[in-house]
Formats: C-alpha cells, structure tokens, sequence
C-alpha cells in the first residue's frame, strides 16, 4: 500500500513537472498574464470582507448616534467600486482562462503532439496498444493544460485570496486564523472520499459501458444493422443492451447513494465548523477584540470562503482523478524515441537495394518478412506475387520506406531508409493501394490532394485511369461532383473508387510507384485494358506491382514470389513456369480454377 502511494505521489509530480514547463514554453506570455489576472481577481475577493467591514461599522456607528452620515456614502461608494472591481476581474479571469489560455496553449501543444508524430516510424502505428495511448494522448494533453490552468489558479487567484483574507483575519485576532481550518477539513475530507468512491466506479463501469456501448452498435450500427434484423437477432441484443444498461445504472445508483450519505455525515462537520467560527466570533466580539462591523463581514465571508477551497479542491482532485492517466499517455508519447534524420531527396537511377531485411509486426510470433536481399534497377517493373499472409505487402511497405526493418539495410536511391525523413524519401513516391481512402470531398479534390501543390491538369490522370468524369449521371457536376451522400454528393461503387485511386497515384508526380492490387474490385476483361496502360506509364520509371492474379505479373519485367517471409524465387513469367517451383504451382492453380469457372 505505502509502495503505491509513493508512485501515485510521483505520478502526480511528473505529471505536474513536466506539463507546466511544457505550457508556459507553449504560451508564456499568456501564462504571465494569466497569473497577474488571478492574482488581481483574488485580491479582489479578499478586499470585499474588509470594505464591507468598514460599511458595516459605519452604519452600526450611525444607528447608535455616534456616526456621521458621509463616512456611510463613502463606505458604500468603496464597497461598490470594490464589488464593480470584483466582476471586471472575474469577467476577464475566467474570458482569458478560456479563449486565450487554455485554447492557444492546447491548440500549441497539438502541433506538438502532430509533429511528434510525423517524426515516429510508421510501424508504431501497427502496434495496437501505442494506438490506444496516441488516442488518448489527445486528450491528455487537454488534461495537461487545464491541470496547469488550475494550479496557476492555485497559485495566484486563491493564493492571494487566502493571504488577504488570513492578514484581516490575524489584524483583527490571531485565533481567528483557526477559521481557515474549520474550512478546510470537512471539504478536503469530502474530496478525498468522493474521489476514492469514483474511481471504484470507473473502475468497474469501465467493462460494462463498453459492453453498453457494443451491444448499441449491434442494433442500430451501419456495419451490423442489416445482419441483425436480417437474422432476427434485434431482441437477443436489446435484452443484452438492457441488461447492461439496468447493471450499469445500479451501480451509479449505489454509488450515488454511498456519497449522498457520506455528505450528510460531512456536511454535520461542516456544520461544526461554522460554529466553531461563530463561536470564535462572538467570544472575539464580546471580549471587543472585534467590532460589530468586523464579526458580520467575517462571518458574511465564511461562505465564500467554503465555496473557494471547496472549488479548488475539486478542481484539482477533477484534474488528477480523471486526467492523470490520460496526462501520462500524453507524456509517454512524448518519450517515444525518433531519430533525427537526412533530409536529402533519393536518386531513383541508383535504384532499391534490400540487403538481408526482416521484420515483425508488434507482439507477432514470427517475422513477416524474414532475411529477404533484392535489388530493384531503375525502371525495372517488379512484381511481387504469393499466397495471402506470405508478406508482399510489409515487403513493400519496407521497399518503399513506409516501415523500418528490425534488422538489415534498405538503400532507396542511395540513402539509407532508416536514416533519411519520411519528406525525403515520398518526395517522388506514389502508390495505388488496394485499401484506398473514400475522401468525402470533390472528385477533383479527391485525386489533387496525392499532391495539393501541384497545378498540372487532373484529366489525363482520370483518363488513365478509366474514370468517366464527364458522364453526367455518375458525375452529375464533372469533377466538381461531391462524391459523399452525407454531403448531398452522389455515392459509388468500389470499382468506381478503386478507378479514382488509381487516378490519384497516377497523378502525383513519381519515380517510384507502387500498385497494391489496384485492380481487386475491377472486372478481369477491364483489369487487363488497364494493366497494359500501367505497363505504359511506368516505362523509365521504378514500379512494383502487388497482386493475386497471376496473369497480371506477366506486364512485369521480373516476377518475385513470396513463401512465408521469404523471397523463394525469381525471373520472368516464362523462366519461372519452366523452374516447376512455387510460382509454377501457383500457376496452375489458378488455371484450373479459372477453367472450372468457364465450365459452370
């Protein structure tokens, strides 16, 4: 028990030592006069008890006979310029802690964050544990500006407050200051407990929400809808939906109803505390170490006292209770390593050169490419062929750049991957995925934005590419058509997308192309129109070709085969089929497959 307090409390000055230099470099001068504003609006607060001190007493004086009518209207003018004071200083506190503080510091640090992860390797993205911190990083680093936001608080808006307020207090009787204490003790109390009842909660809510929340997806979710009314299964999800829901709400009932009497019993100690301030009071007034004046405006402040410290309290259990964990994960994702690297463009005439690369995919077992060397000449077409799960697609993905190996070299146009910035190195790279993006926007933006500098003509790409955008029907607007329904656009096919991801690799100016199965959701008879075409537009250029369909490699130069991670075989179409190895069984498989088809 004791070890874990330990590392909470040096989670929690981690958390505190790193984020709050972190902001103040990010926004300083707001951070300064953010603390200047605190401190004036605090000052304000503590003002108010002893102005209304001095009205009060006037008054009093006046109502016994012994005062004078003007010390009364300048009291009041006082305690109305304090009061107009007061507000100002709270309108702009609490107008700069929003629009200027806390949105410019969160909206730096973001940069931050997206810069940190343009710098890191694309395989961390392969790890689903890091996705799961870079997710929630996000909203760590919220969790860090406003936790920074609430200590300058701390520091300056409360911590003047309480000086003003504790220097009135010992002026007038030092015991006094005891008043602070009867505060303190039964709100902190109630902080602490409230937060160590949430966290059990969240605890174990946590399993039951997400159950919640998958069951919801089952009923009415896109992805699952027709499945489930098409099979019946909507009341076999609603019971589970229920069921979680009915579970879920017992426990934030009971918990609920646990805090509920918790206050009570706390609250009776606050109670205490009043009175053992109005006790100090009253013994302070009778024994006229107090004026009248005094005992009222002290005892008007003790509210806004409770309210203060019970304010900075929650805020500060909020922050740390609930954004600590996310603060780390922001934290973490700082700490990630990333490696400086060239910016020098590649120079494709020297080619790709992979020399004994291998490489595993987070927590896999085995490696999915493994102590694979090839050399790929400038303007060479390779094509990459094998089995599903055999590892063309990471060899790729490494060939290109996008991946690192674990172990071994990759020289793409003499500089060394590993070394040289991802900028560098896609600077004259393209690539035609078979997992494409359907961006919600233009058809014309949809293919400029593989390259949004550029300014050379669209058309020719689409025209490449087979993509008929001045068929009105399907581009009621020409390339100006939206191609989203959520958007009032129209909707496509996936072979009219995979058309357009076609065009939008071709598009970019490149040296170097890659074609994923670029044709997986296209029609054979239209599959070979276009790989003929690629085989055109890729002369004098480096392309490799990544498919299933054996028939498309022969546009290749060369034909590499893949077995579990390895490079088992390569040569052209004709050498490989006289070799009778892997490819050659592939082969005829595939032809004996096509001919049943023909037969049916």
């Amino acid at each position: 028990m004791g070890s874990s307090k330990r590392k909470q409390s040096l989670s929690v000055a981690k958390a505190i030592g790193r984020s709050m230099p972190m902001v103040v470099k990010a926004v300083p001068f707001s951070v300064m006069i953010y603390a200047l504003l605190g401190a004036l609006h605090g000052s304000a607060w503590g003002v108010v008890a002893q102005v209304n001190q001095r009205l009060y007493d006037a008054l009093a004086d006046l109502a016994l006979g012994d005062g004078i009518l003007r010390e009364v209207y300048i009291a009041a003018v006082v305690v109305t310029l304090v009061m107009l004071w007061q507000q100002t200083m709270n309108a702009v506190h609490n107008y700069f802690s929003n629009n200027f503080l806390g949105n410019k510091a969160s909206g730096r640090l973001s940069r931050v964050v997206h810069d940190k992860m343009k710098r890191m390797d694309a395989q961390v993205f392969e790890d689903k544990d890091r996705l799961d911190d870079i997710e929630k990083a996000g909203e760590g680093k919220d969790g860090a500006v406003w936790l920074c936001v609430t200590l300058i608080d701390g520091a300056f808006f409360y911590t003047a407050y309480y000086i003003i307020m504790g220097r009135f207090l010992w002026g007038m009787q030092p015991i006094l200051l005891l008043a602070l204490i009867f505060v303190f003790v039964p709100v902190a109390l109630a902080q602490i407990v409230e937060a160590k009842i949430h966290a059990k909660l969240e605890e174990e809510s946590a399993p039951i929400r997400r159950q919640n929340t998958h069951y919801g997806d089952c009923l009415v979710g896109l992805g699952t809808m027709k499945e489930t009314r098409l099979f019946g299964a909507y009341n076999f999800f609603k019971k589970l939906y229920m069921d979680s829901l009915t579970l879920l709400a017992k426990k934030e009932w009971d918990t609920h109803k646990k805090i509920a009497l918790i206050y009570l019993g706390l609250n009776f100690l606050k109670t205490a505390g009043w009175l053992g301030i109005l006790a100090l009071l009253f013994n302070a007034l009778v024994q006229r170490y107090i004026t009248v004046g005094a005992f009222a405006a002290v005892f008007g402040s003790i509210g806004m006292l409770f309210g203060s410290i019970e304010e900075l309290l929650a805020r500060i259990n909020s922050n740390l209770t609930n954004n600590l964990g996310k603060i780390h994960n922001f934290l973490n994702l700082l700490d990630i390593p990333t490696m400086k690297k060239e910016d020098s463009p590649p120079d494709f005439a020297k080619g790709i050169l992979a020399k004994n690369i291998s490489f595993a995919y987070p927590k896999a077992e085995k490696n999915a490419v493994d102590g694979v060397s090839i050399e790929i000449p400038h303007g060479e077409t390779l094509a990459i062929v094998g089995e599903n799960g055999s590892g063309k697609t990471t060899l790729v993905k490494l060939l290109c750049g996008l991946f690192k190996p674990d172990s071994g070299d990759i020289h793409i146009g003499g500089r060394n991957s590993a070394q040289t910035s991802d900028s560098a190195l896609f600077s004259k790279t393209s690539a035609v995925f078979q997992n494409y993006t359907a961006y919600a926007y233009s058809l014309e933006e949809n293919i400029r934005i593989s390259q949004p500098d550029a300014t050379h003509d669209i058309i020719p790409s689409l025209k490449d590419a087979d993509v008929p955008y001045d068929d009105e029907p399907t581009f009621p607007n020409g390339i100006k058509t939206i191609l989203s329904r959520e958007f009032e656009g129209v909707d496509l096919s996936g072979g009219q997308w995979q058309r357009i991801a076609t065009a939008r690799g071709l598009f970019r100016t490149h040296e170097f192309i890659i074609l994923d199965e670029p044709t997986a959701a296209i029609d054979p008879l239209e599959e070979t129109r276009i790989y003929k075409r690629f085989a055109e537009l890729v002369k004098n250029k480096t392309a490799i070709l990544i498919t299933h369909r054996l028939g498309s490699a022969r546009i290749a130069d060369r034909i590499a085969v893949m077995h579990e991670g390895k490079i088992v075989e390569t040569g052209t179409h004709d050498s490989l089929i006289k070799s009778n190895g892997k490819y050659a069984e592939m082969w005829l498989a595939q032809s004996e497959g096509y001919s049943e088809n023909m037969q049916l």
